[in-house]
């Protein structure tokens, strides 16, 4: 078995220096003539204890995701990276597009950054109501399919009843951009909490075209003069632990 698409990434990030403060990716954005984006807000849920400030569903390989679009739409995603097929429940080997009959949205993808390779299999619905501002409880912010597939194929068991919602972040997706030597659109997506910030910018394209296309985008940030973020930690992981570390759930 193999995924069908490869996701590859490249990070900007402007390290938390009030002393010297860094505009690494306000600079990229500039350079780079990234518009027409409206913010999103995007929380994440997390196993919090007083006693444990610790990522424990990130360390099992549990993404637990919300993002507000706008005051009443958005999506809410279940991602497990790194993956592997063969903890996948049969009923979740391939992809599956959303539609009428079936609103959830089933990816198996290769994830890029750097030399860091590993496989993520997510499953994504999309919402029209207003559930981040209603108080609700952490299961009743994903449907029931998307609970089975938590279930069925995370590596650990994940009790939602004890997973708290930690504070939101802003999100800023921009319109896609062409690069030379691309045939896929490169997409520009900006996380600010504090005083972190990250610029990614990704793209999507088949197995066969990934080494080309990864030394492709990586020649581009060369000639830009863009310093991309070689620490190898995701955006994920440090915006996790960042919002643990600051908050008082």
């Amino acid at each position: 078995m193999r995924p069908e698409k490869v996701e590859i990434k490249v990070t900007l990030a402007d390290a938390p220096d009030p002393a010297a403060p860094a505009r690494h990716v306000e600079e990229a954005v500039e350079r780079l003539g990234l518009t027409g984006a409206d913010p999103w807000t995007v929380v994440f849920c997390e196993d919090v204890t007083d006693a444990a400030a610790s990522t424990a569903l990130l360390d099992i390989g549990v993404v637990l995701r919300v993002r507000g679009k706008t005051a009443t739409t958005g999506d809410s995603t279940i991602k497990l990276r790194p993956s592997r097929w063969s903890q996948l429940d049969p009923e979740y080997f391939e992809n599956v597009d959303a539609d009428e009959d079936n609103l959830e949205d089933l990816k198996i993808e290769a994830d890029w950054a750097g030399e860091k390779r590993s496989l993520a299999a997510s499953m994504t619905v999309k919402w029209s109501d207003s559930r981040l501002a209603d108080g609700r409880q952490v299961a009743e912010l994903f449907s029931k399919k998307q609970l089975d597939f938590l279930a069925t194929s995370s590596v650990g068991r994940v009790n939602l009843a004890a997973v708290s919602m930690l504070p939101p972040i802003t999100a800023t997706r921009f319109g896609e951009i062409t690069v030379d030597g691309l045939t896929s659109k490169v997409r520009g997506e900006r996380w600010r909490v504090d005083e972190l910030d990250f610029l990614e910018l990704s793209i999507l394209v088949k197995p066969k075209n990934a080494v080309a296309a990864q030394a492709a985008l990586t020649a581009f940030m060369q000639q830009k003069q863009l310093p991309v973020d070689d620490s190898q930690v995701s955006k994920t992981r440090r915006v996790l632990e960042h919002l643990i570390a600051t908050s008082t759930i």
